[in-house]
């Protein structure tokens, strides 16, 4: 059987950002409306090619006191344009699995996320931001619901296909070459949220 994800219309992503590229500070309530009126499932073979619908995906960042988790995809991992690219989120599509009702496939499917690529305990769950990207044909099919998690961190799940280190938020400088499309648009976020 193949293998189902959320989707809302783009025309709302765009309508709840005005059109906005980059993490936009747009409500919870607004974006869960959204997922619960209009999120539906459709098969992912589908979803990666049609850009009148995003698919849904939680971006979650680790922070503990040792700074904010970086990850490094190895070769071990099948999407060889990623190998050695760095992120700072955890996350992934949202399947029917997760749930029939689309808010609390939303919900289940981060814990599931989480769980899958972290061993962590759960201290605090902040939203912070849609992530609206349209500078590629991958990010052009996707939203992010950017969340920042306070944890204790225990270790990776995969630890073949990830090497990690925990860095502060002024270290990523050197790195913004190589990081991840979503995560260069989080680090500058995140930066812009501690000075104000």
């Amino acid at each position: 059987m193949q293998e189902k994800v959320l989707v809302i219309p783009t025309h709302e992503v765009e309508r709840l950002t005005n059109g906005e590229k980059g993490v936009i500070e747009v409500k919870i309530d607004h974006i869960k409306k959204i997922i619960e009126e209009q999120g539906r499932f459709i098969t992912r073979d589908f979803a990666e090619y049609d850009e009148e619908l995003r698919q849904v995906i939680p971006y979650v960042v680790m922070k503990t006191d040792q700074g904010i988790l970086l990850l490094r995809r190895t070769d071990k991992q099948g999407e060889k344009r990623l190998h050695n690219k760095y992120s700072v989120g955890v996350g992934g599509h949202i399947r029917f699995e997760d749930s029939p009702d689309p808010w609390q496939a939303f919900v289940n499917g981060m814990t599931r996320e989480i769980n899958e690529e972290v061993k962590v305990q759960l201290l605090d769950l902040k939203y912070i931001g849609l992530i609206n990207d349209t500078a590629s044909s991958v990010s052009r099919v996707h939203v992010g619901l950017l969340y920042l998690a306070t944890v204790i961190f225990y270790g990776l799940n995969e630890p073949d296909m990830f090497e990690h280190a925990f860095r502060s938020l002024d270290s990523f400088d050197e790195l913004e070459k190589n990081l991840e499309g979503w995560s260069y648009l989080t680090v500058v976020k995140l930066k812009e949220l501690m000075q104000s």
